[in-house]
């Protein structure tokens, strides 16, 4: 059973260092009304996730069912981590506020690096 979805749903959430209570909590937020004890049975094959359970838990785990588990998670630095902590307890609003600024810092980051890169081909 090295290969099942079981098996693979439940290493995916240990690489990621969440707990089961995590990802039920995470499915809640999101819509799916499921328990902690619905999650251990997906991780067992006593169960299965529907398609959209099992899209949200491969988008949380960022895993790429054609290729694998994505090492992305492991390049996020703990500040990173944290950051993601404190942005989940926001409520919508906070979180909305912290979507607004991060869209405004992009685009200007972004023409700033347009900015360097058109100067540094007049040189």
């Amino acid at each position: 059973m090295p290969n099942s979805i079981a098996s693979i749903l439940k290493q995916a959430r240990k690489a990621s260092g969440l707990s089961v209570k995590d990802i039920a909590a995470y499915l809640n937020n999101n819509g799916f009304r499921l328990s902690s004890k619905t999650i251990y049975g997906y991780e067992s094959g006593i169960s299965m996730p529907n398609a959209d359970v099992f899209v949200a838990l491969c988008q949380l785990y960022h895993y790429d069912p054609s290729g694998g588990a994505a090492d992305e998670w492991s390049a996020v630095s703990a500040d990173e981590r944290s950051f993601l902590d404190d942005y989940k307890q926001l409520d919508p609003r906070g979180q909305e506020f912290i979507r607004t600024v991060l869209a405004h810092e992009k685009e200007r980051v972004c023409k700033l690096r347009e900015l360097e890169h058109a100067h540094s081909e007049h040189m």
